[in-house]
């Protein structure tokens, strides 16, 4: 008959670890327990189980403490690496100022990039906007803060949500830096599903981790299972929204519009406990606008329709620009040029200049719609071929007199636009003298943004005829919205690579490819063949290059403009004026970048208002007085925004090094235990390169035979040095794509990140993979967590080893911690030595250097102290509970100072929002009116939807200030504990005799 456990007491069953929860038993029913899974790959499981039912039912607390010395002991190398794993495995929740996560991912630690992990602890739920300048790592930063609250337990289910563009990139980010996985929900994810599972399955039950497209974001048919899987708010849960700018509400005459991506993100975010959103320009210079990106942010701090000061954002939203971290920390970002190329042909030489003439004669006399006229002049700013596409697609829409004007500018630029015109032949000759043409090319890549899909096709003809390349050459690629998500990552793939490996080395792109992607490892050149007519998409184009990790100490981006075109010199002074206010302010903010954009779009580059707009941006009265505005919005006092930069920067690094004594994990430490797991998992596994110098590398041989059972595939293909091709099998692409070098260092060529060499760390998936296979078929099988040791101190000892667990609802681990006791030896016991003032790390410390400086004993002395590890383990096992309820104490008391605080801030902006409301609710109907000049029907519409969603929202809101403050305080309450012993050793004096 099995003896049902009780709380807290940790159980074996169905192949996993549980804790139990809760025990009840009647009269008229079974023992039952409620268990809850603590094995890291089905953490926080319940189920319910009758212990009398169960075949294999073992009380893991009581087998531990009966298996020590059962059998052949560790040899001193291994007890060492075991020693180290046990420490790396524990994380806890009751030091908020503890960084752990930095220390647990492959990247370069920057410390401006743990200013918004800082942040994050301090929140009660975490609710963060990241609204850094463009190109500073706002994914690390935000997948820092993932990390992090995963090694807490406050993280176990998370959904990312980006342009499609950017969905391959956050996935390898994630995987390769941090370990974390992802399934990327499109199409072809939902179909295999459901061909696996069965139609009815919900595909966002099979993992934990998501990445879905914006697009997709507003199809029920994607979103309706996300929200059964979520409920009304599922707790531990986290969306992070990037390019959180485009949810927000497009801007009406007066008044923030839904869009419908804001109604179904607004919906969406409510479900999830935590929310991260990314953005470089967080601000669209709408006051509505902004709140109602912010309620969906943090419903409870924020209300839409209410205008936010900076002293109530300011806890949940981080910005920094790259000229401010570039003057006050010596953070390497490159220079960036920004460049014209005059083209000084006139129109007997230039045939699109010719067109440019015919087209301010056409509009002068014709009589045309606005935005007709406006897009002819957009694309004949890009290239007569565009412009011509364009114009026969407007004939239709004119009156017969105006046709026939039309008709014949139309038969004109049809005559000219497949030849060359003056910008294609000074980029060719820039592409000859500086990377090369036909079979000869150098190592230099470079960028070609254009806006239309159809100057696109047309240049790269162009180019290939000018550089004497052949139509299927690979030299040049093409980064389009209508490219796939493979074909996508292929390219960056390529382009990132060694050039010395892929012959790519111009990516032509729209402007599908100016949000987020990262393309700066082998590229400092871009060219903008025609300009956007929103400086702050001109900034987004120009990140790609310029932004962290660019080697370079210098990043070009160049720009043609043609002297005796006046549209030209517009556009030219518009980017030079612009530029000079982001050196000035640090940003081009949106208030006047798009106040530039509808200037041009009102009024065009032709004519009396072309004029006036040049006046305006040569002239200084006008530049300063939009600079100061721009300046009062951005930044009332950029000193203060300067100083409170400064003073985070250095808390922050403060806390790194307090954190870094305490969890740093030394690469070396873990390349020896990896190599030495990798020995006993799959010998030869790695192989080490020789050419390699400063760190060592090493080849994967994924054909070992070790590695070729079906959970070893994705561990690799994740590491494949490129994406899979369109149309190649799966066995064509294993065989022809080996998975890349791994070194437990960043390797460097110079200034730039060696991109075929992966950095490996505690928590990337071959690593967790290695030594879970190392635990599992060493200390389980062939090893034992007893070692019996001869070293070169006076007095036997032994040291006991324990580890502490304490557990929140759910199995939620709140604090692990590993618990060293030490004895001196007698001849038939142990008596227990005092610390003498000496941390746990301390004696660790000591233990792991005593323990490298040990020979394993004499066979009869093993023998013989085996007999007795027992007795000698539960002798000292009364002291080991007497020092876990020391460290729980404390531990309980710092878990409540951090609920108390959390707690009290949660009631706070929840009464605050409450008088907020009322406030609002309360105002007079004129005085509205007056303030929002609310003129048409969509405003007014928009207007009374939010009057009435606050009503709504304060309805609710008594009855969240009486719950949510105490749910917040049970997420640190200790529910349960687990204490077990996990090594004992024994530390003999040399010449030992028994």
């Amino acid at each position: 008959m099995k003896t049902t456990p009780t709380i807290g007491s940790c159980i074996r069953a169905r192949r996993r670890h549980w804790l139990v929860e809760q025990t009840s038993a009647t009269e008229a029913d079974p023992e039952l327990i409620e268990v809850v899974c603590i094995d890291d790959d089905a953490q926080g499981q319940a189920q319910t189980l009758i212990p009398a039912c169960e075949i294999d039912f073992k009380r893991v607390d009581d087998e531990a403490w009966k298996s020590l010395g059962r059998k052949a002991p560790s040899d001193p190398h291994a007890f060492s690496l075991f020693l180290q794993t046990l420490q790396w495995g524990t994380a806890t929740s009751a030091d908020q100022a503890l960084f752990q996560a930095p220390f647990r991912a492959g990247i370069e630690i920057s410390p401006y990039q743990l200013v918004p992990l800082a942040k994050a602890l301090d929140l009660p739920r975490v609710n963060l906007m990241i609204a850094d300048d463009v190109g500073l790592g706002k994914t690390i930063e935000a997948a820092l803060v993932m990390r992090e609250l995963m090694l807490r337990r406050r993280l176990d289910f998370f959904v990312v949500a980006a342009p499609a563009s950017m969905t391959l990139q956050w996935k390898e980010e994630l995987a390769s830096k941090f370990g974390i996985s992802a399934e990327i929900v499109d199409r072809d994810f939902v179909a295999d599903m459901r061909a696996k599972r069965g139609f009815a399955y919900n595909p966002w039950n099979s993992t934990s981790g998501y990445i879905i497209s914006h697009t997709l974001l507003r199809e029920p048919a994607y979103t309706d299972g996300l929200q059964a899987v979520l409920g009304d708010l599922r707790a531990r849960s986290m969306l992070i929204l990037d390019e959180a700018h485009h949810v927000a509400p497009s801007h009406g005459d007066a008044y923030g519009l839904d869009t419908q991506l804001t109604r179904a993100v607004r919906d969406l975010a409510a479900r999830f406990e935590h929310r991260l959103f990314l953005t470089a320009t967080p601000h669209n210079g709408h006051s509505n606008s902004f709140s109602a990106l912010l309620e969906m942010l943090d419903p409870r701090r924020f209300t839409r329709g209410i205008d936010v000061s900076r002293e109530e954002h300011e806890p949940v939203m981080v910005r920094r620009l790259k000229t401010d971290l570039r003057e006050l920390t010596n953070t390497p970002f490159p220079k960036r040029v920004v460049e014209p190329i005059s083209l000084k042909d006139t129109a007997s030489e230039c045939h699109e200049l010719q067109v440019s003439d015919k087209l301010v004669e056409f509009l002068a006399s014709a009589d045309i719609h606005h935005r007709s006229a406006i897009r002819l002049q957009q694309r004949l700013m890009s290239c007569v071929h565009a412009f011509t596409l364009t114009l026969e697609k407007e004939l239709e829409a004119l009156g017969e007199a105006d046709r026939k004007k039309a008709s014949d500018l139309l038969e004109f630029s049809k005559s000219v636009r497949l030849k060359t015109d003056a910008k294609t032949r000074r980029l060719a000759e820039w592409v000859k003298a500086n990377m090369g043409s036909g079979a000869t090319w150098n190592g230099r890549r470079l960028i070609v943004f254009t806006e239309f899909a159809d100057t696109l096709e047309w240049l790269r003809k162009q180019l290939l005829q000018q550089l004497d390349l052949s139509e299927d050459d690979d030299r040049i690629a093409c980064f389009t919205g209508s490219s796939s998500l493979d074909e996508r990552a292929l390219l960056k793939s390529r382009f990132n690579s060694d050039p010395a490996a892929d012959p790519l080395r111009i990516l032509l792109c729209t402007d599908a490819a100016r949000e987020g992607i990262n393309l700066q490892h082998h590229c400092y050149d871009l060219f903008h063949f025609d300009l956007p007519w929103n400086p702050s998409r001109l900034e987004q184009r120009n990140g790609r290059i310029d932004r962290r990790l660019q080697p370079m100490p210098e990043v070009h981006c160049r720009y043609f403009v043609y002297e005796n075109r006046e549209s030209d010199r517009i556009l030219d002074a518009l980017v030079r004026k612009t530029e000079r206010i982001n050196r000035e302010l640090g940003e081009i903010g949106p208030v006047i970048a798009e106040t530039l954009q509808k200037r041009l779009e009102e009024n065009g580059l032709i004519g009396v208002t072309g004029k006036q707009l040049e006046a305006d941006l040569t002239s200084e009265s006008y530049l300063e007085a939009e600079r100061q505005k721009e300046e009062l919005r951005l930044s009332p006092d950029r000193d203060r925004r300067r100083k409170l930069l400064v003073e985070e920067l250095a808390t922050v690094e403060r806390r790194l090094e307090q954190s870094r004594k305490q969890k740093a994990i030394s690469q070396d430490s873990l390349q020896g235990v990896l190599l030495n797991a990798v020995e006993r998992v799959a010998p030869s596994g790695l192989r080490k390169c020789d050419s390699y110098s400063d760190h060592d590398v090493f080849e994967i041989d994924a054909e070992n035979v070790s590695f070729r059972s079906g959970d070893w595939g994705p561990v690799f293909d994740e590491m494949r040095t490129r994406p899979r091709k369109s149309g190649e099998t799966e066995a064509e692409y294993k065989a022809n794509v080996r998975p890349k070098k791994v070194s437990f260092y960043p390797i460097k060529d110079g200034d730039r990140l060696d991109t075929s060499v992966e950095q490996l760390h505690i928590e990337h998936r071959l690593v967790k993979r290695l030594l879970s296979q190392f635990n599992a078929q060493g200390f389980r099988s062939r090893l034992e967590r007893t070692s019996i040791l001869q070293t070169k101190g006076a007095q036997p000892r032994c040291v006991l080893l324990g580890r502490l667990s304490l557990y929140a609802k759910g199995a939620a681990s709140l604090h692990s911690e590993i618990v060293p006791i030490t004895a001196s030896i007698n001849t038939a016991s142990v008596t227990p030595l005092k610390d003498e003032g000496r941390t746990a790390r301390e004696v660790l410390r000591e233990l792991a250097d005593a323990v490298e400086e040990s020979v394993l004993a004499s066979e009869d002395i093993q023998t013989a102290f085996r007999a007795r590890a027992v007795d000698d383990a539960q002798a000292l096992r009364p002291l080991l509970h007497d020092r876990a309820e020391i460290i729980e104490a404390s531990a309980r008391e710092d878990l409540s100072k951090i609920a108390d605080a959390h707690s009290v801030s949660l009631r706070k902006l929840l009464e605050g929002q409450k008088s907020a409301l009322r406030r609002e609710i309360e105002k007079p109907e004129a005085e509205v009116q007056m303030a929002l000049d609310l003129r048409t029907s969509d405003d007014i519409e928009q207007r009374k939807q939010d009057e009435e969603h606050w009503r709504r929202r304060l309805t609710r809101i008594d009855e969240e200030i009486a719950r949510e403050p105490e749910d917040v305080r049970r997420m640190y309450e200790i529910v349960a504990r687990r204490l077990e012993p996990v090594g004992l050793v024994y530390l003999l004096p040399e010449g030992f005799r028994l």
